[in-house]
């Protein structure tokens, strides 16, 4: 079965193919959330020194049982993503604010494709680069595990490509 088989309604017919509600549905929940917990950490503010050197701690601990266990790269993985964390809350306004401005970016993308807008995909793709590439912007390319991009590039490219599906029906 093709992926075009999954939209049910007519390409240009009487309304919204079903594959396209079903992707809007799941981009604005996650995007919902993704804003939710945003303003709520932007309200929260950045970790105090006490949180830090908490969260420093319990990192030195996982990074040491996993040296005892021979696991050398899940302990360097861990170094990033300590040195990646200490970075972005050293840069908390201004991570928070640039990833809030692109979940906008992406809420308002998927509202156009909703609407028919085939101009709505394209920001989607242009939202999708900049999710993944917003790390950069704040933390040393260094310091950034390479499953992480990778993992987000993958679950981006799928669902571009999922929306892709449905540009048929988009003719606005």
């Amino acid at each position: 079965m093709e992926l075009e088989d999954l939209n049910l309604e007519e390409v240009n017919g009487a309304g919204r193919p079903t594959f396209l509600k079903v992707l809007a549905i799941l981009s604005f929940i996650f995007i919902g959330f993704s804003l939710l917990f945003g303003v709520v950490g932007l309200v929260q503010g950045p970790l105090d020194e006490e949180a830090i050197m908490e969260q420093k701690v319990q990192m030195s601990k996982s990074i040491d049982e996993m040296r005892s266990l021979d696991l050398e790269n899940f302990a360097q993985i861990m170094e990033k993503i300590e040195r990646m964390s200490e970075s972005i809350n050293a840069n908390f306004y201004a991570a928070s604010t640039t990833s809030l401005l692109i979940m906008i970016i992406g809420l308002f993308s998927v509202v156009r494709m909703w609407q028919g807008f085939k101009n709505g995909f394209h920001l989607y793709i242009i939202y999708s680069l900049l999710s993944v590439v917003q790390i950069y912007f704040f933390v040393s390319a260094a310091d950034v595990p390479s499953f992480v991009i990778i993992w987000n590039l993958l679950i981006a490219g799928l669902f571009i490509f999922l929306y892709s599906r449905n540009l048929k029906w988009m003719t606005k």
